[in-house]
């Protein structure tokens, strides 16, 4: 989780190679390392599995009202009194809006089907015919966020990404819509969430991740009955954590046998 900026890298002498190990890289300064010749490798096949299993577990988790009906029991409460029934919604009449459709919404989008979930995804970059063949039918981002019950996001960080959730868009869901957030923190305008939430412009939010991390314990999203956050922990198996450290080194060695990377993210480097 370190920040590699253009000051660490320019103290690198010897330095071949960085590897991110991770999918996202926007904590390494990638331009920095072109122009020293470095290059800046990450895992983009690391947690397929794991985040999409987290993203549809927190749908479900709020879709069956797992979370109050815990509350309810805990409070005494039991049966058709514990939880109103008109907070209630049949499952596969919802539908999960992918902001981004890569790897792991793919797979969000395959696993909620499976749930009988409708799916709708916006991405510029994917063409129609490649969500056709998923199943997910291909929409613009006012349509995405009008008619999903959920609004997945599955976007890297980037100066395009960076704080695309703010009020006009939240506005545009509807009220008993939930925000699940598994990408990065800085994707949403966290002060704004907070005043949609307390308008009560969106039913709720699940987060894996935050702007700031850790939080501090007296973050306004914590202890919230519309909220779900969870410290980062999407990503997490000891498959994947294994898959990682292999896979990171395995770069590393590829590099210094003479060898290109296989996963750069600046392969313009190699022509330097």
């Amino acid at each position: 989780m370190a920040k590699i900026d253009k000051k660490i890298i320019d103290a690198l002498d010897r330095c071949k190679i960085i590897v991110r190990l991770g999918v996202g890289f926007d904590n390494v300064d990638v331009a920095a390392a072109t122009s020293r010749g470095i290059m800046v490798a990450n895992i983009p096949d690391f947690c397929t599995e794991e985040v999409s299993d987290h993203a549809v577990a927190l749908i479900l988790m709020i879709a069956r009202r797992i979370l109050p009906g815990q509350k309810a029991v805990r409070e005494g409460k039991w049966g058709p009194m514990a939880i109103e029934f008109d907070s209630f919604k049949r499952v596969k009449e919802q539908t999960v809006g992918l902001y981004g459709f890569g790897r792991i919404a793919r797979r969000v989008a395959e696993k909620a089907k499976g749930a009988k979930l409708n799916c709708m995804a916006f991405d510029p970059f994917i063409p129609k015919d490649v969500l056709s063949a998923a199943g997910v039918e291909k929409v613009e981002f006012k349509d995405l966020l009008a008619r999903s019950d959920y609004v997945s996001l599955h976007t890297p960080l980037t100066k395009e990404t960076e704080n695309s959730f703010g009020m006009d868009q939240f506005r545009a869901m509807k009220k008993t819509a939930w925000l699940i957030n598994t990408s990065r923190g800085q994707v949403i305008k966290e002060d704004e969430l907070i005043a949609a939430l307390d308008q009560k412009l969106i039913a709720g939010a699940a987060l894996d991740v935050l702007a700031k991390e850790p939080p501090d314990k007296n973050h306004p999203l914590l202890n919230r009955d519309n909220v779900i956050v969870t410290p980062h922990m999407g990503s997490w198996t000891l498959d994947s954590r294994n898959d990682l450290q292999t896979k990171g080194a395995e770069e590393v060695v590829r590099v210094f046998k003479g060898e290109e990377g296989k996963k750069l993210v600046n392969p313009e480097v190699l022509s330097k």
